[in-house]
């Protein structure tokens, strides 16, 4: 091997290991630690743990989704454990991040339409679509009975 394919060689080498090792920090660093059972939840006088309870009994449909989905109940145990303001500071962020995704998309695309989101319209389809009072109500009577559970 020559000088020059061994210089490139350990700069791969180099440039894989460097990245490989970000790739392994980065989910690392990307997920929240797991939310105690007994941990609070702001604006009730209950832990994780009961409002998981009350959430199983008053809406067991949502229940149902949320606990065979470990991503969906690692970001609702994140959720409850947050303060109003947090989840309003987390909900700007996201649209924020949104919207520079979208604008940076346009500039690459000028003049397209952007895809369709992947699940389509219909990805609910048949299943009944609560309102927002109905999802205020089950709220209401989670936070009503979650001492209880």
């Amino acid at each position: 091997m020559n000088r020059f394919t061994r210089t490139r060689l350990a700069a791969a080498t180099a440039a894989v290991a460097a990245l490989s090792g970000a790739a392994l920090l980065a989910p690392a660093a990307a997920n929240a630690a797991p939310v105690s059972p007994t941990a609070p939840v702001p604006g009730t006088q209950c832990n994780v743990g009961q409002v998981e309870r009350a959430t199983a009994k008053v809406a067991p449909e949502f229940w149902q989704h949320i606990s065979t989905n470990a991503k969906a109940k690692d970001r609702f145990e994140q959720m409850l454990v947050k303060t109003q303001a947090q989840r309003t500071a987390d909900r700007a962020a996201a649209k924020k991040a949104r919207e520079a995704r979208k604008a940076e998309w346009q500039k690459a695309h000028p003049g397209q339409t952007p895809p369709a989101h992947p699940h389509g319209k219909d990805h609910d389809k048949g299943k009944p679509k609560l309102t927002k009072a109905q999802v205020e109500q089950k709220i209401a009577t989670i936070k009503a009975t979650c001492t209880t559970s």
